[in-house]
């Protein structure tokens, strides 16, 4: 956390390195925010509201060294998203400023579109150790189960939430599995607090209480974790480790109390670990690495070695926060994650490994508006017959 107050600090005085200015883009695009359109050629404008952020962040420290009444809380990351609205104006506010632009109009085409394909929502299916199972999409908000001494209760905004009501007096060890299907994504809270985003087609295996001296949950496909720290009675930090399971590349990861997102699905050609904040080890039989903020390991299924390197973190969490990102992506990775959010197949009619796209478009579309934009790049045409998306590279 001092790392990111220096950066916003010295940002504020115009002295930031790329590297700080990348940490506090990296705070921005981890959490949601309003969007805002700025002309980035309007340099007054974005003086005035440099000075504006300035002077807000200076009453924000000051009323949390001296609080009046109620204990007032400095919230970080919504600090970074003020200053990186600013960079975001400074560096490249003309990207920003086309790509909220509307979406053009969709171009003419041969394809056959008999029905509207709809984007993806909060959809999951819990496994309880008992082997009941509860769709959460059509089940009412309250207490759903109780686990041992644990709750199992949605709330009003659809997550889920495990509530712990002391230590269990059982030494045997109950397991629940969140599920999403393609076109699901859902969001728990276990029971020691940790909070999990997870991603369409995804699993996440945890135990009802943790108990012991670590804590364990096993991933399938994607999720963003941000993991309570949490300490022994002798005081030592009792880590969090994430079994990664991928079909060619399990992989291990070990925290102690952090924000991070895993990507392991089967369809993709490597796992991955892209580090927010704090520190991580990721391992397997033969490598391991330590992570650190603004870090992403990939380790790739046909070359079981970690590689290391910057972490886009807009790009990376978008599926989190309501977009799809795509930087020079391969045509290939972009329909792997149509195909997760909106449940449909792909054809190809001809080779497609040299045509990459790039743009930043809501997951709220529904796929035939999605599509038209990615078609206004004149590299790529779109046939829709049911569920199937045909691909014609131009």
């Amino acid at each position: 956390m001092d790392d990111l107050h220096k950066a916003i600090n010295n940002y504020l005085a115009g002295k930031a390195t790329p590297e700080e200015r990348q940490l506090v883009n990296n705070w921005y695009y981890a959490t949601p925010d309003d969007s805002v359109e700025i002309p980035a050629d309007d340099a007054a404008l974005r003086e005035q509201i440099r000075d504006r952020i300035h002077h807000r962040l200076q009453q924000t420290l000051q009323q949390n060294r001296h609080p009046r009444g109620r204990t007032a809380f400095f919230t970080p990351w919504k600090v970074a998203a003020a200053i990186t609205l600013l960079i975001g104006c400074v560096m490249g506010g003309w990207q920003l400023f086309r790509t909220r632009a509307p979406h053009p109009a969709p171009l003419a085409s041969a394809a056959t579109r008999p029905g509207t394909i709809l984007p993806g929502g909060n959809k999951a299916v819990l496994l309880l150790a008992n082997g009941d199972s509860i769709l959460l999409d059509n089940a009412g908000n309250g207490m759903l189960s109780q686990q041992g001494n644990t709750r199992v209760i949605k709330r009003n905004n659809g997550a889920l939430t495990y509530q712990a009501a002391g230590e269990t007096a059982s030494t045997a060890v109950a397991y629940n599995t969140l599920r999403t299907p393609r076109g699901g994504q859902y969001q728990v809270t276990l029971p020691d607090g940790t909070r999990v985003w997870l991603n369409a087609a995804s699993s996440l295996r945890f135990p009802t209480t943790f108990t012991g001296g670590s804590r364990e949950v096993v991933l399938n496909g994607e999720a963003y974790f941000e993991v309570t720290t949490i300490h022994n009675k002798n005081g030592t930090k009792i880590p969090f480790i994430v079994k990664v399971h991928h079909s060619k590349a399990d992989m291990d990861v070990k925290v102690l109390g952090t924000k991070f997102n895993v990507l392991a699905y089967d369809d993709e050609p490597a796992v991955s670990t892209a580090l927010l904040e704090g520190a991580v080890l990721a391992s397997t039989h033969t490598d391991s690495v330590l992570i650190k903020p603004g870090q992403r390991a990939n380790l790739a299924v046909d070359h079981p070695v970690f590689k290391l390197g910057a972490a886009d973190f807009r790009e990376i969490l978008a599926w989190k926060n309501g977009e799809f990102h795509f930087r020079e992506a391969g045509i290939k990775e972009i329909m792997r994650q149509l195909c997760r959010w909106y449940d449909v197949e792909v054809v190809y009619r001809s080779d497609a490994n040299n045509v990459k796209l790039s743009g930043i478009i809501p997951k709220t579309e529904d796929i035939n508006q999605l599509l038209d934009a990615l078609q206004a790049t004149g590299k790529v045409h779109f046939e829709v017959k049911e569920r199937k998306i045909i691909v014609q590279p131009l």
